[in-house]
């Protein structure tokens, strides 16, 4: 670790500027997974605040469970950052990353003293809104654009959030070769075909089933927010967990990108949702 490293760099003489760029990437992992933990969140609490209103308990202490796990990870990464932080007191403006640190923390308190108030029958939705609208994704620290005391010349800027898309483009990439890798491996293992087609069975025993490739895809947040805000009883299914679920999905629909919008086993396109939308199952039905 960062730590380690700079005890020892005298002995073996290495650069101090080998050491910062190791640590820089080390914590940035550990910064991005916080970051997709707290898009799960907000994930997971447009999913609790659809189905809030309705009647039945069950229906919402399930919801209340799932919300209590994820805002757990979240914590446990937090509490993870905070007690590792001092291992990268080589790396400018750690005190910046300390303190937006310790911002998450606090509000994460709040939100789970909120849910605990659910128990009570002292709960407020929108109080419960307001603290996970704080816990902004975007807000953790980006370590590539980070220094805050030197002013960013437009062009600079330009050029950074370029870079940025550009990395994020390769890494897409990357990701994109792997699982076209683990596809065809599949296409010639009849046992591993005839696998997916019993997972897919399970997954379809839900009326309305949206396929997602990585939940963070902006298109995926769309379309889980047109299915949220109309109450629409659907389930998720994440492909990029299983290469055989993956493969048979796309035979099925004849396309290759996701998210894909399933209905009684039927697929149906994104674009035509809105006139789905009446004809969906409901969460609950509102009273007159």
């Amino acid at each position: 670790m960062g730590s380690y490293f700079a005890k020892n760099t005298s002995e073996y003489g290495m650069s101090s500027e080998f050491e910062t760029e190791s640590e820089e990437e080390d914590l940035e992992i550990k910064l991005t997974i916080l970051r997709d933990a707290m898009i799960h969140l907000r994930v997971q609490f447009l999913h609790f605040q659809s189905v809030y209103k309705q009647s039945e308990a069950d229906l919402i202490e399930n919801d209340v469970k799932a919300l209590k796990i994820i805002v757990m990870v979240v914590q446990n990464r937090i509490e993870e950052l905070k007690s590792i932080a001092v291992e990268y007191t080589e790396l400018k403006n750690m005190e910046v990353v300390r303190q937006k640190i310790e911002d998450f923390d606090y509000v994460v308190t709040q939100v789970v003293m909120e849910i605990r108030e659910f128990e009570r029958d002292n709960f407020l939705i929108e109080k419960l809104e307001k603290l996970i609208n704080k816990l902004n994704p975007f807000d953790v620290p980006n370590l590539q654009n980070l220094d805050q005391k030197t002013p960013i010349h437009p062009k600079e800027m330009i050029k950074s959030v370029m870079n940025n898309d550009s990395k994020k483009y390769q890494e897409q990439l990357k990701k994109e070769k792997v699982q076209s890798e683990e596809e065809n491996e599949i296409r010639h293992d009849n046992s591993k075909i005839l696998s997916g087609h019993r997972k897919i069975y399970k997954i379809f025993r839900k009326p309305v089933v949206l396929l997602v490739n990585y939940l963070e895809d902006s298109c995926t947040l769309k379309a889980m927010q047109i299915l949220n805000e109309n109450q629409i009883d659907y389930s998720i299914f994440d492909v990029s967990t299983d290469a055989e679920v993956r493969l048979i999905v796309k035979y099925l629909s004849d396309c290759e990108t996701f998210p894909q919008l399933f209905v009684k086993g039927n697929f149906e396109k994104l674009a035509g949702i809105d006139s789905l939308i009446e004809t969906l199952p409901k969460l609950y039905v509102s009273e007159p």
